[in-house]
């Protein structure tokens, strides 16, 4: 008996890149795995090509005259980010992954329209609303403002922003605001 996995266009989520140092390479393969639609700048450009790396869509403020089919191009409108996702969004792309230098108000902005996975510095980041949950072994490492915390469950204070599991088990984070806040784990 076989079994057979269809994905749909833009059932996957897409690879926004705009900055390739943002996880180590193994982990970069594991993001490819499932062949995403990638989208980079012309600052990462470079780099996937040289690891050949599909690239999908290139987003810039300058044509780029060697790039190979079937390779987009498309005009920046404003920033990388606001060009780039808005462009998703507009094509119906139910979520993103991305790596960057940076975590960016312009992501922040557009989770209310596109699931929104960051990978920065090797920490995957995520933004929910209301509350968050997950499981987690002792001792691994959470990244949230403290400003943003109504209540916390399992986890101590260990820095600025960041908190430490106590035990193995589920941690529960319930937020203050009405907005979305940005969580971070080491991966």
């Amino acid at each position: 008996m076989s079994s057979h996995h269809i994905v749909r266009e833009n059932q996957e989520p897409a690879l926004l890149i705009q900055d390739f140092r943002a996880l180590e390479k193994d982990l970069l393969n594991q993001v490819l795995e499932w062949s995403p639609t990638i989208i980079t700048n012309t600052y990462s450009l470079d780099f996937l090509l040289s690891e050949e790396i599909k690239v999908d869509i290139v987003f810039s403020g300058v044509p780029i005259p060697f790039l190979q089919e079937p390779t987009s191009f498309f005009s920046l409108e404003g920033s990388f980010f606001e060009t780039a996702i808005s462009y998703l969004v507009s094509k119906s792309y139910p979520a993103v992954n991305i790596l960057c230098s940076e975590i960016d108000d312009t992501i922040i902005k557009y989770a209310e329209d596109i699931n929104v996975v960051a990978f920065c510095d090797n920490r995957r980041y995520v933004f929910v609303k209301e509350q968050y949950e997950k499981w987690k072994p002792k001792g691994e490492k959470i990244f949230v403002d403290p400003k943003v915390l109504k209540s916390q469950v399992g986890l101590r204070p260990v820095g600025e922003q960041s908190f430490e599991m106590e035990e193995d088990g589920f941690f529960r984070l319930i937020f203050n605001t009405e907005t979305f806040v940005c969580i971070g784990e080491e991966v």
